[in-house]
C-alpha cells in the first residue's frame, strides 16, 4: 500500500499504485539513458484525473517524485524505503469528487531490467507471507491481504496483483475499505495502479486493470 496516500484512511481508504514497464531490454518509444529523460517518461504515462474517468479530480497530494516505495518488513510491518536503481518515479493520485474512491498511478524507470524484475518478486513474496499487516508510521491495519490472478494485458512481462481490506486508519479507529494493487514489469519499466473504495470491493479490479493497460500503451 502506497505511504503518500494513508492520511485519507479515515475517510475511506488508502489509493493506489502502479508502476510499468517497456524497458531498454524490452524495446520503447525511448530508451532513457539519464535522469532527466527518464523524468520525462514517467510524467507522460503516469495518469490524470481525466484518466480515470468522469467526476475524478486531483487527491490532497497529487503528485510525488520520491524515489521510494512500501514494503512489508520481516514483521509484516508496512514501511518505505528507496527503490534500488531507480532513475525516475512518478506517482499521481486522485479521488472521486464524493471522496468515495481513490486511486493513484505511478512509473518507475529502473537502470536495468533486473532491478525492476527484484522488486516485482519482493512486491510477491511480500503479499504471500503478510496477510496480515500494519503500518509501521501509525496505527493503520489490514486484513484479509492476498495474491489475485488477473488476465496479463498483453505486453507486459509479468503482472502481480494483491487485495485487502482496511480495518483501522491511521488513528487506530475502525474503518472499512478494500483495495486492489497492481503492478505490471515491461522490461526496466514498472507501473502501478491502486484503487479503493469504502464498504466494498466492488469495480476496484476492473478499474485497476484497465488503468494499468492505459499506462502500458504510453510506454
Amino acid at each position: 500500500m502506497p505511504a503518500l496516500v494513508v492520511a485519507v484512511l479515515a475517510v475511506v481508504g488508502i489509493a493506489v499504485v502502479f508502476a510499468m514497464s517497456r524497458g531498454g531490454e524490452g524495446g520503447t518509444k525511448q530508451d532513457p539513458s539519464t535522469a532527466a529523460s527518464a523524468r520525462e517518461i514517467t510524467r507522460r504515462v503516469a495518469l490524470t484525473p481525466a484518466d480515470w474517468g468522469s467526476g475524478f479530480t486531483r487527491s490532497d497530494h497529487y503528485e510525488n517524485e520520491e524515489k521510494s516505495e512500501g514494503v512489508t518488513d520481516p514483521d509484516c510491518n508496512y514501511v518505505t524505503q528507496p527503490i534500488v536503481n531507480a532513475l525516475a518515479a512518478l506517482q499521481r493520485g486522485v479521488r472521486k469528487e464524493d471522496r468515495t474512491v481513490y486511486a493513484n498511478s505511478t512509473v518507475v524507470v529502473y537502470r536495468n531490467a533486473s532491478s525492476a524484475q527484484a522488486d516485482v518478486a519482493r512486491l510477491r513474496s511480500d503479499v504471500q507471507r503478510c496477510p496480515m499487516e500494519k503500518e509501521a508510521a501509525s496505527k493503520a491495519r489490514w486484513e484479509s491481504v492476498h495474491q489475485v490472478d488477473v488476465p496479463r494485458p498483453k505486453g507486459f512481462d509479468e503482472v502481480v496483483g494483491e487485495e485487502g481490506h482496511l480495518v483501522a486508519d491511521e488513528n487506530g479507529r475502525p474503518a472499512d475499505a478494500y483495495y486492489t494493487y497492481l503492478t505490471g514489469r515491461k522490461g526496466r519499466y514498472l507501473v502501478q495502479t491502486y484503487v479503493t473504495r469504502g464498504g466494498t470491493p466492488a469495480q476496484n479490479r476492473s478499474d485497476a486493470t484497465n488503468a494499468l493497460s492505459l499506462m502500458l500503451s504510453r510506454l
